[in-house]
């Protein structure tokens, strides 16, 4: 299951990138990529292609957020993420790390 999130994560992320790649932009760059956003506008009509682009963005969006909270809050085990509890917390500490600093000795004057 976990695995079929991710890959419509992926796929809705492969489409989210081309869909925003479609919109034009300030410099409209759509010329650049084909013109296909120049053809969608002499299908449907440009405020209707731009329209369209927009609710496809936000659909995709929100997919991914919910996608994403899904595979996080229900598909992932919680024995695959260990828990380091701090030293205050009664953990032991390790035996590799020294637990003092060595003494410093001060020349006397």
């Amino acid at each position: 299951m976990f695995t079929l999130v991710v890959i419509l994560l992926i796929i809705a992320s492969i489409l989210l990138i081309g869909v925003i790649l479609l919109q034009p932009g300030k410099g409209d760059l759509s010329p650049t990529f084909g013109g296909l956003t120049t053809q969608f506008g002499s299908m449907f009509g440009t405020q209707r292609t731009m329209d369209f682009l927009q609710k496809t963005t936000r659909a995709l969006i929100i997919a991914i957020l919910l996608l994403s909270l899904l595979a996080n809050k229900f598909l992932l085990k919680p024995s695959a993420t260990q828990e380091i509890k701090p030293v205050t917390q009664g953990a032991q500490i390790p035996k590799t790390m020294p637990t003092s600093p060595p003494p410093v000795e001060v020349p006397k004057k």
